[in-house]
């Protein structure tokens, strides 16, 4: 298998990745920090990227910060003598997979570049593994409520149902208010506290066997109730509002207040032309809760 790596340095360095090294490695060199990156971004034909600390159109510092955003890629930094302090210190921040002396020798060279590669496969395959297990399993791993993708399949044949028989359905759209706030003051341990407190708060107001809850993003929630008309679903959400106000979440023994924001919105049989797609039901349900967001803690209902 062809290796492939990206070499962003200065005329100094660039000839030796030009000529024949003794790897397996096809390398494309990049005198300028922007050209770089625009070989790097939105392409995984890189597994190791090569650089030196100077750069003549960006600093070292910055250009890393950028390629990290947009490549998995190794990345081995080619240092002189003098350089090394400070090196070490952007190795720190920037996860740099390898340091190298600008001088090291040819197989000192192809050892990294090889043993780059390999980090970039293991990762790759492990991140491959763990979107596959995500696919597969219904349920969010942190809460135990169902994933995104399980809710568009599931909600879709039940809104079906519902426009078939004429059956009511509601969908409450709820949303953590402030939860980046409280991860960056309190720090993610809590976050998570407050998520897991959520999923077990909507557990007591749902019907078990009958309606569900999904994880939809970092901090919002769906809940699906069949059967059940938006006055009904609105009395389920100002219940969950008043169990969130009773959470017992502290940081250090201080408490840490949690509240949410709630958007209401459902099928009703005799307005059969209306929220009949789970577009319009969710598209509907997401404005209600963004009305409720402006000032927060509140259910909002949108018939």
């Amino acid at each position: 298998m062809i290796k492939r790596a990206l070499v962003a340095a200065g005329p100094s360095i660039l000839p030796r990745f030009c000529e024949e090294t003794g790897t397996d490695f096809e390398f494309t060199c990049a005198e300028t920090a922007a050209d770089a990156l625009a070989a790097l971004d939105g392409s995984e034909l890189h597994s190791v990227l090569v650089l030196t600390m100077t750069l003549p159109d960006m600093a070292c510092d910055e250009f890393l910060g950028r390629a990290t955003k947009i490549s998995r890629a190794s990345r081995i930094l080619l240092v002189e003598e003098h350089e090394t302090a400070t090196a070490m210190a952007m190795a720190n921040r920037h996860g740099i997979f390898r340091l190298l002396p600008t001088t090291c020798d040819d197989n000192m060279l192809a050892t990294a570049l090889n043993d780059g590669a390999r980090q970039f496969c293991l990762v790759a395959r492990e991140r491959q593994l763990r979107a596959k297990i995500k696919k597969l399993s219904p349920t969010d791993a942190l809460t135990g409520c169902y994933t995104p993708e399980y809710l568009r399949e599931r909600l879709t044949s039940e809104l079906h149902r519902s426009v078939r028989y004429s059956h009511y359905l509601s969908v409450i759209f709820c949303d953590i208010d402030r939860l980046k706030e409280i991860n960056d003051s309190h720090g993610y341990r809590v976050g998570d506290q407050v998520l897991t407190g959520f999923s077990q708060a909507a557990m007591q107001v749902v019907r078990e066997g009958v309606d569900w809850i999904t994880r939809w993003d970092e901090d919002s929630f769906i809940i699906v109730l069949p059967e059940t008309p938006i006055r009904g679903a609105g009395i389920v959400a100002e219940r969950l509002r008043g169990l969130l106000a009773e959470l017992d979440v502290r940081d250090h023994d201080k408490p840490v207040r949690v509240t949410a924001s709630f958007g209401v919105s459902g099928f009703a049989p005799e307005i059969p032309e209306r929220n009949n797609r789970v577009r319009d039901l969710l598209t509907i349900a997401g404005r209600c809760l963004a009305q409720a967001k402006a000032g927060g803690n509140r259910v909002l209902c949108c018939p």
